[in-house]
């Protein structure tokens, strides 16, 4: 009996596999891989320098490049020709070796979340199918880039943050700061993701405060023992925050790079609201910054933004150029030249978040509003336009190690691939998902019986109110892209996942009886 019941849940096991494998097959079977354009091939094609330490944060760009040298091992140019992680050689199985890799990580954190969510395997497996349906996290997984792991990690820190709460366990917690950590490392505004669990924990207790029935079921100091854990957690997000910034830092040290934040010169790109203002708007609104900040190298990017922006036009390259040229006038040049330029584009950004104007405050809520009404098809279509843009310009001098690459010359047309194979698949607003976790939790947390019931329905709200936030703080620094709400989606998901998990009763209790050890 006890073999029959092992090989019984080993099948389960391998038919759950297979479920959330189905499309991974069907993009292998149909699609090439495809690049996040010029940024994938700086991210895993270029030597580590600022961009691919303080621009992209190094956990992708680094370990991105292991397919690479395993595919010299291989097929021989390890032994012929050496292997450098600063230029590694682009070839098409390396490229391979890391779309499988990518396409196994997010399997395996999908299977991860379907066992630690739920028992039973009836809802094990509508987890999977939920999962399976969603698309985007696949096409990125198919895509070189680090949006390429950005979900696998959010769903696998959001999985150990629910873990903690339902067991009070320091291993957890040990876990979801270091899952927490490796999602700053692969996107900076992944940095949301570190205050999920305090915020759970905090809406569990207004929960509680609403809800005596459940509050008189758990022994001890409710307030008490919830209280130190919104303590214990938050000093972790903080933690997880300056362990990643660290780790940047020391790897700014090994290769002699000044360490700074390039936030400024990602703003640049946010400036472009000022193209569709009044001709006189645009000039009060510049002049009183140069006043202001009474830089001359600013006022310099602020002259150039005045004049494009007067013309209707928006380079935000040419704002740079325009900062870099009048520092050279002041004779910088070399490395302090780039430092300097980035210290001044962060004083430019920190003055327009003191003193933001109206029409930028707009400008991010209406692309925040755009955003969430955004569905995941149109994430699904981004990895085939970036690929797109690459296949075009791939005969640059800049994009030369792509030269060789088969996948890319036999695949002149990708958007037209995405227009056969995947326009199909439509979904529901983000926004509709929004309201469906929040609803979902509302529901469960007036309806619930019992602690796991009240902790469910506080963590899925707070990652409805996380996947809300990531936009925000995305649009404050740069103009909204689809792959930006890429975070978003997975929260979402996740939050839908932990009410679905709900229908499982077999994990009630476990809050109230588990001591505290957080």
């Amino acid at each position: 009996m006890g073999l029959r019941l092992k090989a019984s849940s080993l099948l389960s096991h391998l038919l759950l596999v297979v479920l959330l494998a189905i499309p991974s097959v069907y993009f292998f079977s149909t699609v090439s891989p495809l690049w996040r354009d010029s940024d994938a091939f700086y991210q895993v094609a270029t030597k580590f320098e600022f961009l691919t330490v303080l621009h992209w944060p190094p956990l992708y760009c680094f370990a991105a490049r292991i397919p690479f040298l395993l595919a010299s091992l291989i097929d021989g140019s390890l032994w012929r020709n050496g292997f450098s992680f600063n230029r590694p050689t682009i070839t098409d199985l390396g490229l391979y070796f890391l779309i499988i890799f990518q396409h196994l990580f997010l399997i395996s954190s999908l299977f991860a979340v379907c066992i630690g969510l739920a028992k039973s395997w009836a809802i094990r497996f509508i987890v999977a199918a939920w999962f399976m349906i969603c698309l985007p996290f696949y096409a990125f997984a198919h895509c070189v880039g680090s949006e390429a792991i950005t979900p696998p990690l959010l769903l696998l820190t959001s999985l150990a943050g629910i873990q903690y709460l339902r067991t009070a366990c320091r291993q957890r917690l040990s876990l979801f700061f270091v899952l927490a950590v490796l999602c700053i490392l692969d996107r900076h505004a992944n940095g949301v993701i570190a205050g999920l669990v305090p915020l759970a924990i905090a809406l569990t207790i207004g929960g509680l405060t609403l809800r005596p029935f459940i509050r008189n079921q758990m022994p001890g100091s409710w307030l008490g023992t919830n209280g130190r854990r919104l303590l214990v957690t938050t000093g972790v997000a903080i933690a997880a925050l300056v362990a990643a910034n660290s780790v940047v830092w020391i790897v700014c040290r090994f290769n002699k790079i000044p360490y700074r934040s390039r936030a400024g010169y990602a703003f640049v790109w946010r400036l472009n609201f000022f193209k569709d203002l009044p001709r006189k708007r645009q000039t009060i609104i510049i002049d009183q910054a140069e006043s202001d900040l009474h830089d001359p190298a600013l006022t310099a990017g602020l002259e150039k933004l005045k004049e494009m922006s007067g013309k209707g036009l928006f380079a935000p390259d040419d704002i740079c150029d325009a900062v870099m040229t009048a520092l050279i006038r002041q004779g910088y040049k070399g490395q302090p030249l780039h430092v300097t330029s980035d210290q001044k584009l962060n004083q430019l950004l920190v003055y327009f978040l003191h003193r933001p104007p109206p029409e930028f405050v707009q400008t991010v809520v209406n692309d925040v509003v755009s955003g969430m009404n955004l569905d995941p098809n149109v994430l699904v279509k981004d990895p085939f336009r970036c690929t797109d843009w690459l296949i075009q310009h791939r005969t640059e001098p800049s994009f030369e190690a792509l030269s060789g690459l088969r996948t890319l010359a036999g695949d002149p047309d990708p958007l037209e691939k995405y227009a056969a194979e995947f326009r199909f698949w439509s979904f529901v607003p983000f926004w509709w998902l929004t309201g469906l976790v929040v609803a979902g939790s509302l529901f469960l947390g007036f309806a619930g019986r019992d602690p796991d019931d009240l902790c469910s329905a506080g963590y899925a709200m707070a990652c409805a109110i996380i996947a809300m936030i990531a936009p925000i703080v995305s649009s404050i620094v740069v103009e909204l892209l689809p792959r930006l709400m890429l975070p978003t989606l997975a929260l979402l998901f996740f939050g839908v996942a932990v009410l679905l998990a709900r229908f499982d009763r077999s994990k009630a209790g476990l809050v109230s009886n588990l001591p505290d050890t957080g």
